[in-house]
């Protein structure tokens, strides 16, 4: 499979060194202060956070650009007091798990890289592991003579961290949305369900206690999965898994291992559990996920006409219908009207230009009356060169202005074709009912617009015409 161009818009792929250089810094102090004295971290999201960053700016993952990552780290330790040798190596450990897993994931196609697909999670999941290696083996080669334990436990104790770390924190980077994204979709409502129970699975976990209390949030996690958006199932696997990790480091959930391996400690094997803990929700999420979007997908298909952009002929009869149960469930009645328009002499622009000048003039024409309508009316295409309209609360009297004006901007339309400009008409015809009568069935009003149309067509097109019973209704 070739592998396809970074997912990330081009005008946010060049990232400022100074901006790199500074967040490198930042994240890494953090996690230095943050970690116990004369101990490796409990928690090192650093890495994780600067190969999304990088697979986000891909043009910063250069070997410059990896240099600065290197410098801003090792300045970042000497300024907490470091020596210079333990400073170098250390980051460049760390150094190792960010081109690992840069250079793994940047290969993989786009929905395995946005973890859209279940190989995408084992992908991740593998490249984790595969930078985790890396670092504990740079560890075990060039860090020793730092370590009181022995090359197995620190072998041990750098992977359990970097794997378990990197497997809860770069999902989030990988799912996560654009800022415009998440503001468009910061108004939709979030089921908190999902959200109250697993954080009442944490609570029973940590008073529970144990080493089978780490599995009790996967089944709140497992709905979590099913409810919400990959990203937000991510931010919630990486909340579950660095509270359990902190509960276990600090004893507060009685997690005891048997000392049957030498390096295997309590905190080894949590952390290595608790990684594998979330690989099933981030599974479920992904089929999720694709799962709705192929759902709205057809059920876009269903609604909108792919050529015009209108509604298609079978969601317009939906509505519609809705439309005039709903009319009569008012007192009085609100006035109605349903144009039929069709596009004049369209098959003689079909005959002389050619289909796809005939699909322009389509697209052109719902475009100009698209911008004419106003929400709350339903523009449908019904076939070939044929839409119709329903104004809700306007009686075919007072529609007659509306369809006027549609008249007028479709006659003012000039579809612009390689040699020449070509204008374009519409004939319309009106049927509807008036404030408190009652509203024939659809088809009936169908079948008197379409009447109109005809009358519009037979008397020289490019104009309107109203039904003769609606007339007499009026």
């Amino acid at each position: 499979m070739p592998v396809e161009p970074m997912v990330f818009p081009v005008q946010s792929r060049l990232l400022p060194p100074f901006v790199l250089f500074g967040l490198t810094f930042a994240l890494t102090l953090g996690g230095i202060l943050a970690r116990p004295i004369e101990s490796l971290s409990l928690f090192w999201p650093v890495n994780a956070v600067l190969a999304g960053v990088l697979l986000r700016y891909p043009r910063q993952a250069t070997l410059p650009g990896f240099g600065l990552v290197w410098m801003a780290m090792v300045a970042a330790d000497l300024a907490c007091g470091s020596a210079w040798p333990p400073a170098l190596w250390f980051n460049l450990c760390n150094l190792g798990v960010i081109v690992t897993l840069w250079q793994l994931l940047s290969r993989l196609p786009r929905p395995h890289r946005r973890l859209r697909t279940p190989q995408g999670v084992l992908c991740v999941f593998g490249a984790c592991a595969a930078g985790a290696a890396v670092a504990a083996s740079l560890a075990c080669m060039m860090a020793a003579p730092w370590f009181e334990q022995s090359l197995r436990a620190t072998w041990l104790a750098w992977f359990s961290e970097q794997f378990s770390t990197n497997v809860l924190v770069l999902p989030v980077l990988l799912t996560a949305p654009s800022l415009r994204a998440l503001v468009r979709g910061g108004g939709q409502a979030i089921r908190l369900a999902p959200l109250l129970v697993l954080l009442a699975s944490l609570a029973l976990s940590i008073a529970f206690g144990g080493p089978g209390a780490i599995a009790f949030p996967i089944a709140a996690l497992l709905w979590c999965a099913w409810t919400y958006s990959p990203f937000l199932v991510s931010l919630l696997a990486l909340t579950a898994g660095s509270t359990l990790i902190v509960a276990v480091a600090h004893n507060l959930m009685h997690f005891s291992v048997p000392q049957s391996e030498s390096g295997v400690t309590t905190l080894v094997s949590a952390r290595l559990g608790i990684a594998m803990l979330v690989l099933g929700p981030l599974v479920v999420a992904c089929v999720s996920n694709a799962n709705r979007s192929l759902l709205a997908r057809l059920a876009h298909q269903a609604t909108v006409d792919h050529l015009t952009g209108t509604l298609t002929r079978s969601a317009f009869t939906r509505r519609a219908s809705a439309l005039l149960d709903n009319r009569q469930q008012h007192v009085p009645a609100l006035p109605l009207t349903l144009m039929m328009l069709d596009i004049d002499h369209f098959k003689g622009i079909n005959d002389r230009h050619g289909h796809a000048v005939g699909d322009q003039v389509l697209r052109q024409f719902a475009r100009t009356l698209q911008d004419q309508l106003h929400e709350g009316e339903l523009f449908a295409r019904l076939g070939g060169e044929e839409f119709v309209v329903i104004l809700p609360g306007l009686a075919p009297e007072q529609a007659k202005f509306t369809a006027e004006r549609l008249r007028r901007a479709v006659q003012d339309l000039h579809v612009q074709l390689a040699d020449q400009r070509l204008q374009i008409t519409v004939s319309i015809g009106l049927a509807g009912c008036a404030e408190g009568q009652p509203a024939p069935s659809l088809d009936e009003l169908l079948a008197h617009a379409d009447q109109a149309l005809y009358r519009a067509k037979a008397h020289g097109r490019n104009r309107v015409e109203q039904a003769e019973a609606q007339r007499q209704v009026v």
